[in-house]
């Protein structure tokens, strides 16, 4: 049930996972309570949503997608969250009203009987007995004035059919015609059915990911850290829907998956206060909602699918925006790169984009079941779909009744179905409310947003997002941030940002001394004066805490098929690297000894080819990429302490901190090469020519215990260890040079 609940418990749930408002009061209305999504179609719902004539500054719709009751599908699919605005506009559709039907179903003719009849069947024990025919019901429609109206009903049984005779055996010998009292014959009323006209709004759109992991009923469920308890939460900004979303509203998450399932639960957050401009109203361009739009070609798709159309214009409105919200699906309209749109106000462009994601290998959900890795038209499978903003009230003349809006799609041959999902409205305004207002509009960096858990936590720099909500040109702020309770530092941010515009910006490396793991930031001073709208000033966002680890370990990188792909570096918090390992080989173990100070660091692997260090789909298409892993090691106890999943796409970013370290500025790897891996008795130790320092070497066993140790005092770049003494079995060879350690596994076996 729909409910609206004022700083109630409601607002704790939903602290850690969207930044809080510092000002004004905050009112919550739930819509979809967890509705199971479990084939194609609509799921709709009403919200008793705020009424009166308060305005907002901010209002948020949250979905939260998890796995429906009976599990989540292993496939990806469109889900599109929609308004359904009443309109108070009548409009009709002629149809037919038949003159009756028979057990509610509309036949040409209907044969019957008043009285019950009955039908002869034969068993071997009974012999004939006549069975009494089931009653039908027949509906009269005799209303002039309400066709559809039913003027009477009755009740009929079958008639007009041939009652067998059996003999003693079952065998038919005669029948007898049960006759019908009378027979209708259809005939209809041309009538008009009368109804409201809907438009649908497209609030949000999101693609489910490929849910394998996280259904109980997959084999490799709970492998990748997923359970039914799954959920990931999608934020939209629908503050310009506000006047729209009053009173009871209707909401349609329309799934478009042909299988179970996923679950949607959507809440809306309205703080109170005054929006950079107020909302007046909003038209879809073309059709309804996130309608779609088949694509053959360039000429055909800008003549029948979005022709240049117009759009009526309020004589009150002052600010326009149009925006367009595309994605590419079917086979080509979801694997072809380099389209793009243009959007045309008055003949004039006023903006356009690539309708293309390029970075579906560093999704936040991952891994995935699927091919969840391959870049695609405007989505990943598991992320929203991007929203395009254009400001074009500079293109819209003074004293016109219209504007003209044309999108175009640059033109391609599509190798086979091509289609795409596209939401055009037009918003419009009134005049910006404040003429000087410097606004936070998210904290990406320290967050435990869903949407930003791959590089988070974070140690280091923090990165906001900053929007110019005033009139005039934005040009410097003064943003104060800092974890809770600690120190505050400053950042001066110069840049030039129009009306609407925004711009995430990196903050210097923050000081972590605070008491809460809250981070807080405040803007002041925008263009060295007073900002005229306060209450969006400040966020603060609720972050988790780095793991801390001994300052020597060893990275542990073994590479696949396509080792080249395959490098990683270690910075510090200044951003400077201390470590790194590229330029790698195929199918090869390397394993780097680190030693840091204490301080805060980040770990980065990457992969060139986005699909990680082992990826299933080239197994199933016979072309084998190897497998990998990625891991940390204390070298010391001989024990791995942080493992990262091999199926990670195209990059892991992991933050750490270390204390009880040494002081270590910047390291020169010195590289060893120990081999074989399997030896029958020998294994060889090459260091590279630059290395002139003695050497320690150490044989320990897998439970720690060491065994072997030698000096490699003489200046020879190969030395050979000998382990004949050792029984068959896998060993650790460590080798020391002064600070700096390599250790690399041996399996004996002679």
């Amino acid at each position: 049930m729909s409910k609206i609940m004022i700083r109630l418990l409601f607002l704790l749930c939903l602290s850690s996972l969207i930044a809080t408002a510092e000002n004004g009061d905050t009112s919550y209305v739930q819509v979809h309570d967890n509705t199971d999504m479990t084939w194609y179609g609509h799921y709709k719902d009403w919200g008793e949503f705020p009424s009166g004539d308060e305005t907002y500054r901010k209002v948020l719709m949250h979905f939260t997608m998890g796995c429906a009751s009976t599990g989540c599908s292993g496939w990806d699919y469109d889900v599109h969250i929609l308004m359904r605005n009443r309109t108070d506009v009548l409009d009709s559709s002629m149809v037919l009203a038949p003159s009756f039907k028979l057990n509610n179903e509309i036949v040409d003719t209907a044969t019957f009987s008043f009285s019950p009849t009955f039908t002869n069947s034969w068993d071997s024990v009974n012999g004939t007995t006549p069975v009494e025919n089931d009653t039908m019901v027949l509906l009269l429609f005799a209303s002039l004035d309400d066709p559809f109206l039913v003027t009477d009903t009755q009740y009929v049984f079958a008639a007009d059919y041939y009652n067998p005779t059996y003999d003693s055996l079952g065998v038919i010998t005669d029948s007898t015609l049960v006759a019908a009292d009378t027979t209708l014959f259809l005939s209809n009323t041309v009538t008009y059915n009368v109804f409201e006209v809907i438009e649908d709004f497209e609030l949000g759109r999101a693609i489910t990911p490929y849910g394998t992991y996280m259904n109980p009923a997959n084999g490799s469920y709970g492998t990748n850290g997923y359970d039914e308890n799954w959920k990931h939460i999608f934020t939209y900004d629908v503050t310009d829907f506000q006047h729209l979303l009053k009173d009871s509203v209707e909401i349609d998450a329309f799934y478009s998956g042909w299988s179970s399932g996923f679950s949607v639960k959507l809440d809306f957050e309205f703080i109170e206060g005054t929006p950079p401009r107020t909302p007046l109203k909003l038209s879809n361009v073309y059709k309804n909602g996130a309608s779609g739009y088949g694509y053959s070609n360039s000429n055909s798709f800008e003549t029948t699918q979005m022709p240049e159309t117009k759009v009526a214009l309020l004589a009150s409105a002052q600010e326009y925006k149009l925006q367009f919200v595309p994605s590419g699906h079917g086979q080509a309209g979801e694997f072809t790169p380099g389209v793009s749109y243009t959007a045309k106000v008055n003949g004039s462009v006023v903006g356009g984009n690539t309708i293309w994601k390029d970075d579906c290998g560093f999704n936040a959900i991952w891994p995935q079941g699927g091919t969840w890795v391959f870049d695609r038209a405007n989505w990943c499978p598991g992320e929203a779909v991007p929203i395009y903003n254009h400001e074009i009230t500079p293109f819209i003349g003074m004293s016109l009744d219209s504007v003209a809006i044309d999108i175009n799609f640059s033109n391609y041959n599509p190798n086979g179905d091509a289609s795409y999902s596209c939401a055009a409205h037009l918003f419009q305004y009134t005049e910006p409310n404040f003429t000087l207002d410097a606004e936070i509009t998210d904290i990406l960096a320290p967050s435990k947003k869903d949407v930003y858990s791959r590089f988070n936590p974070i140690c280091s720099s923090p990165i906001i997002k900053i929007r110019n909500s005033g009139k005039d040109i934005l040009t410097s702020v003064d943003i104060q941030y800092g974890v809770k309770g600690g120190t505050m530092q400053t950042y001066e941010w110069t840049g030039n940002l129009k009306f609407m515009e925004k711009e995430e910006v990196t903050l210097d490396p923050m000081i972590h001394d605070g008491n809460e793991t809250k981070f807080v930031v405040t803007l002041s001073n925008p263009n060295g004066s007073t900002d005229t709208h306060s209450d969006n000033d400040t966020m603060e966002s609720e972050f988790e805490d780095l793991p801390i680890y001994k300052p020597s370990f060893l990275v542990r990188l073994k590479t696949n098929n396509y080792g080249s792909q395959s490098s990683w570096t270690i910075k510090n918090s200044n951003n400077e690297v201390v470590y790194s390992r590229d330029n790698c080989t195929n199918n090869t173990l390397y394993n780097d000894t680190i030693t840091l100070g204490n301080g805060c660091y980040t770990f980065r692997i990457d992969d060139t080819g986005g699909d990680g260090l082992d990826f299933w789909y080239w197994d199933n298409i016979g072309q084998p990429d190897g497998s990998g892993f990625i891991n940390f090691m204390y070298y010391d106890t001989i024990s791995v302490f942080r493992s990262f999943n091999k199926d990670f796409g195209s990059a892991i970013v992991h933050s750490f901190r270390v204390t009880n370290g040494v002081s270590v500025d910047n390291h020169t790897m010195i590289n060893f090469d120990i081999y074989p891996s399997v030896s029958d008795g020998k294994v060889f130790i090459q260091k590279d020519s630059s290395t002139k320092t003695p050497s320690t070497i150490e044989v320990y066993s897998v439970n720690g215990g060491k065994l072997i140790e030698e000096k490699w005092e003489e200046n020879t770049q190969l030395k050979t260890l000998h382990l004949g003494s050792l029984s068959d079995g896998i060993y650790v060879v460590k080798v020391q040079t002064g600070d700096i350690i390599n250790t690399q596994k041996i399996i004996l076996n002679r």
